[in-house]
């Protein structure tokens, strides 16, 4: 086993997170997260394809990731620039035993994220740029040490997951805006199930050097030398579900868009109740949050566009890279499409989640996104932190501007628990939810809860 290896086996095996309640309480709501993602996927065509070819543990992994990743609803973290929790989840619970208890499967859960992160604060920003989906080329390595953690191996059974793992790393950004983009977690926490039975099951055996720093993973994916100490430097330290955080959604888009979003919301408000627009269209103006709410939320105005000449989105360089769709002709690259999530705010005041739906998306709505420009004139920022500045000029000269880094459900402005609830509640009806927050609050082993989720119709396979 070489150095590098030998290090993550150990922490993988030795990490504690007992006292760590900052740890847990993030996995926690996080796994509510995850929940609130899958659960609107279900019912999608796809999803339900899918299901219908689920066999084995491993082929719940994937539906589960599948599914969970389906609407782009799930959380991501900066540092992987991908997704944590719909491959580490989706790998524990297709490998869950009825005794198992939510510490442990948190504490697995923790590992897993951990490496990750540590490995994506590596490798990245060169492994985005040159168009790999971390999701599933970093996720089935978290996967197996997450399943590695929960099932207790050690020492070289362990290296042997990692490794065969290691191996199957794969996912390329081109498939963002397709079915292929969810299909990477699916296929990550597929694999890393895989990985373990295989190595169960068989007397397969492989490399114990998947991280040598002369010739493993690291050398052959990035062209990098990573050293123990690169490992140990970092873990835990605070851990990367702190520092940098989970970023969670309101909306089912790229999270790269969530700054832009907000800013665009804030400016149409302005808009919106600014005498001048008031008065034009015979509007009055709203006097409580209610009011301003019904308006915003029911059908199109077109009106507002047609008093805007320009609007401007600014970034720091390389910060929209994920949004790769400056004129999406379909609602799924719409998701990856700041033009499209500005267009929507513009229009109707808020996203319409269903929008991201459509089959195609009509040319006059093309011709309203042909005004919404990028640029990239703020400062460079941390791969860590992001920041986006929404202009919007009016045909008379008058421009509304907003900047925001700090949006609903980022790491500093994060998802309370009744944001969780309202994201179930897209779904589940009110008792639905009660019944699940309940048994999930007081339940010591997983396994229960389940069954809890399975007779409110949640998780299908």
């Amino acid at each position: 086993m070489d150095s590098v290896t030998q290090t993550i086996v150990n922490y993988i095996e030795q990490t504690d997170v007992t006292n760590r309640e900052d740890l847990l309480a993030v996995a926690r709501i996080a796994f509510l997260d995850y929940l609130a993602s899958l659960v609107p996927a279900e019912s999608e065509c796809a999803v339900q394809d899918l299901a219908r070819f689920i066999g084995p543990k491993s082929d719940k992994a994937l539906y589960y990731g599948f599914a969970s990743h389906y609407l782009d609803f799930d959380d991501a973290q900066a540092n992987l620039a991908g997704h944590f929790s719909t491959v580490l989840y989706s790998a524990l619970l297709a490998v869950l035993e009825p005794m198992d208890t939510w510490h442990e499967f948190f504490r697995a859960y923790i590992i897993g994220a951990e490496l990750e992160g540590i490995i994506g604060s590596l490798i990245n920003p060169a492994h985005r740029t040159q168009g790999w989906h971390s999701t599933g080329t970093v996720g089935v390595i978290g996967a197996a040490a997450a399943i590695g953690a929960l099932r207790g191996l050690h020492g070289e059974s362990l290296a042997q997951l990692l490794s065969l793992a290691a191996t199957q790393s794969a996912g390329m950004f081109f498939q963002s805006g397709t079915d292929g983009k969810p299909l990477h977690a699916g296929l990550a926490a597929r694999n890393g199930v895989w990985a373990y039975e295989l190595l169960q099951h068989t007397s397969l055996r492989t490399s114990t050097k998947p991280f040598d720093p002369e010739r493993g993973w690291f050398k052959t994916i990035g062209n990098i030398t990573v050293t123990s100490n690169d490992i140990a430097s970092r873990w835990l330290a605070p851990g990367q579900l702190i520092d940098p955080g989970l970023w969670m959604k309101v909306h089912p888009y790229c999270s790269a868009a969530i700054c832009g979003a907000e800013a665009a919301e804030i400016v149409a408000h302005r808009l919106y109740t600014s005498s001048s627009y008031v008065s034009k269209h015979n509007y009055l103006s709203p006097d409580t949050e209610e009011q301003d709410q019904c308006r915003l939320c029911t059908t199109p105005d077109f009106s507002l566009w047609d008093e805007i000449d320009r609007v401007t989105v600014h970034f720091p360089p390389g910060a929209d890279a994920a949004l790769r769709y400056t004129s999406p002709t379909t609602g799924r690259e719409g998701q990856f499409s700041i033009e499209y999530v500005v267009y929507q705010v513009l229009a109707y005041g808020v996203v319409q989640d269903e929008l991201f739906k459509i089959d195609t998306i009509d040319q006059s709505v093309r011709d309203y996104m042909s005004r919404i420009e990028r640029v990239y004139d703020l400062p460079k920022v941390a791969q860590t932190e992001r920041i986006t500045k929404v202009t919007v000029t009016l045909k008379n000269g008058d421009t509304f501007t907003e900047t925001v880094n700090n949006p609903k459900g980022s790491p500093n402005n994060p998802l309370t628990m009744e944001d969780i609830r309202i994201k179930l509640g897209l779904t589940l009806k009110a008792d639905q939810i009660d019944r699940i927050i309940e048994a999930f609050t007081h339940t010591d082993e997983v396994e229960p809860f389940l069954q809890t989720l399975r007779k409110e119709g949640v998780l299908h396979v």
